[in-house]
């Protein structure tokens, strides 16, 4: 029987797998920016230095961190692709029958920053305002039992020269992952999404996906009962099935079921848009889709569109379901906001800033692949975490409390 291998090893073998390609220099960058994350839980680099203790004034370290930073010998690229290819194959095993792939879109609240490059306004979803930072587009599978592995993370600024729109951004996104996922992967969107461009895209891709629509838009749909929109077919759909949902509340108290009243109607079809913008009557290729009217989750009542056939009560409860784990990606980019202090970075060059979302999301990646790996392994990282109040239940958390000492080792060669 093989011995298991140790975190310090899964650390090492991690490291060379999405550095392998990169500059010697840059690899040991990305060794050292990794384990300052997971050991000091900050993006600040005099964090990061401090996590290294090296044997020099700390001052050096920092502007030492800040060059291989900003470095052009950094292959940004060939570590997001061979990340995805490490984690690619567990998306093809029992774990992810058929995996779901969860996009959003979070945001990185700057409102005091001036210095920083790029700023433009965002929403921000903790205090429900207009703010000035930057925004990042997120892809994460979701397996059985709520499972997760991180797939990409990127920033963008719809002030940055590269910039050429959200949809462009999230699409190229889409793109990049599309490969690297089982052809039966079932990709789920919100609201932001619900663009008739950005849909179009989608069925280009020939990826299965479900996304929710604004009812607030009146969009306009081809439905077997004439052209209507959204809303009033959200009104004159009757809603005579019952689905019940098991959710987790946010605040931690525990679980929680509701009963939601469904309806759905399917051979619906998107209609042309003139050059102008304008619907036609016309309507968009021969692709059908399905559309499912959920009631009971709130005060709106959630409206999902999927390309999905949904022909029993059954069906359009399974296509809510899946939406609804749709709602652990949010979950995931509030643990790299809070647990590495994600708001707090104050890189001053462009390529700085994307590069540390990156290296976020590269340890959180890791993990997520010792949440895979062994379980008596992960339970005994977990049970070091000390807390005054509640213990989370979200695993990660857990994880990264006292994980630094495990890869101290790791630490005392090169890369």
């Amino acid at each position: 029987m093989p011995r298991e291998k140790s975190i310090a090893e899964r650390f090492d073998a991690y490291v060379e797998t999405v550095g392998g390609r990169l500059y010697k220099p840059c690899r040991r960058f990305l060794r050292e920016a990794l384990f300052g994350l997971v050991e000091n839980r900050s993006v600040l680099l005099s964090q990061i230095g401090r996590a290294l203790d090296e044997p020099r004034r700390l001052i050096h370290t920092e502007k030492r961190l800040s060059r291989n930073l900003g470095s052009e010998r950094y292959d940004d690229a060939a570590v997001e692709a061979d990340y995805l290819r490490l984690v690619a194959p567990i998306l093809r095993d029992e774990r992810y029958p058929r995996p779901v792939i969860a996009v959003d879109l979070t945001d990185i609240a700057k409102s005091r920053a001036r210095k920083m490059p790029y700023l433009y306004k965002v929403h921000d979803g903790s205090r429900d305002e207009i703010v000035t930072g930057y925004q990042i587009v997120s892809v994460e599978a979701v397996g059985v039992r709520g499972r997760r592995l991180p797939l990409l993370s990127r920033l963008f600024s719809q002030a940055a020269p590269d910039f050429r729109s959200q949809n462009a951004s999230a699409l190229d996104a889409v793109a990049t992952v599309c490969p690297h996922v089982p052809d039966d992967a079932f990709w789920v969107f919100d609201s932001g999404f619900d663009g008739h461009i950005f849909m179009r895209r989608l069925d280009e891709l020939a990826i299965s996906y479900a996304v929710r629509l604004k009812v607030s838009n009146d969009r306009l749909l081809h439905t077997p009962e004439g052209q209507m929109k959204v809303s009033e077919v959200m009104e004159l759909l009757p809603q005579p099935h019952t689905h019940r949902i098991k959710f987790h509340r946010r605040e931690g108290t525990g679980w929680k079921k509701k009963e939601l009243q469904l309806g759905f109607v399917r051979d619906v079809h998107l209609p042309e848009y003139t050059s102008g913008g304008r619907p036609s009557k016309k309507k968009v290729g021969e692709r059908r889709y399905s559309l499912v009217v959920a009631r009971g989750m709130g005060l709106k009542p959630l409206v999902i569109l999927t390309t999905e056939d949904v022909q029993t009560k059954e069906d359009a409860g399974r296509v809510v379901d899946i939406y609804l784990e749709r709602w652990g990606v949010e979950e995931a980019n509030r643990f790299t906001k809070q647990g590495f202090d994600l708001e707090d970075v104050r890189a001053l060059t462009w390529t700085g800033l994307k590069r540390m979302v990156q290296l976020v999301h590269l340890a959180y990646g890791f993990l997520a692949l010792l949440v895979h790996g062994p379980r008596r392994q992960v339970e005994r990282i977990a049970s070091s975490f000390k807390a005054f109040g509640p213990v989370p239940e979200y695993m990660y958390y857990r994880l990264l409390e006292g994980i630094g000492t495990l890869l101290r080792a790791t630490m005392d060669g090169g890369p």
